[in-house]
């Protein structure tokens, strides 16, 4: 018996695997939600499956584990933060308007905001699960962007005393500062509004700039 084709000439999809991957990512969803909500210790798989409709050993199906579970979250935000970062620098995007973007996105979905931050604090015991998957992440993280950063200090866009080894552990430190104190007080903190005032305090004084090049060509005319 031959598989049916697909009216373009290709293999039909595998109906399952179809399913499969929708309940997956409905799952990863949900768990984003729990886990924001109430911390990896906090919450439990009967409660995601229940929210999911499926059973606890369904949701073992297809992760394995809680552990396996939260790496996935995870890896899921990291994964959709990269796909859209990629997108925009392909589209012309400078280095710190995609960071800027990335701030933005953060204060439209703050529930993978509250996964993040729990999540990264009660990890820091060394023996909660999270723990290597989370400073694996920020060991990945720290140095990712140094030669973008030099770009940048190159083109003027920052401050040519700015470290661009130093700068982007900065930069991670201000935005988990800000998430932070924006999930406490998300009326009375403009998460946005302060990265912005952040990343001007690191590029040069235009106004300096003009003079110093005005000095110059008046020394030059002279």
């Amino acid at each position: 018996m031959t598989t049916p084709k697909a009216p373009n000439g290709g293999k039909r999809p595998d109906g399952r695997l179809v399913r499969g991957e929708q309940r997956r990512r409905e799952i990863l969803r949900t768990a984003v939600e729990v886990f924001g909500e109430q911390g990896f210790r906090g919450s439990s798989l009967r409660e995601i499956a229940a929210r999911v409709g499926i059973s606890e050993a369904g949701l073992l199906h297809h992760f394995g584990s809680k552990a396996g579970l939260l790496t996935a979250t995870i890896e899921e935000r990291d994964r959709r933060d990269l796909e859209r970062r990629t997108q925009s620098e392909t589209d012309g995007a400078s280095l710190l308007a995609t960071i800027r973007d990335q701030v933005r996105r953060n204060a439209e979905t703050p529930g993978l905001v509250g996964l993040h931050v729990v999540v990264a604090a009660e990890a820091t015991e060394p023996s909660h699960p999270a723990h290597d998957v989370v400073r694996d992440r920020y060991r990945a993280l720290r140095h990712q962007d140094d030669t973008r950063f030099r770009d940048a200090i190159d083109r003027g866009e920052l401050r040519p005393e700015v470290d661009p080894q130093a700068i982007g552990q900065l930069f991670s430190a201000v935005m988990d500062g800000l998430q932070l104190q924006w999930l406490l007080d998300p009326e009375n903190v403009d998460m946005v509004a302060l990265f912005d005032h952040f990343v001007a305090l690191l590029q040069p004084d235009q106004g300096a700039a003009r003079a110093i090049d005005e000095q110059t060509t008046e020394q030059e005319s002279t």
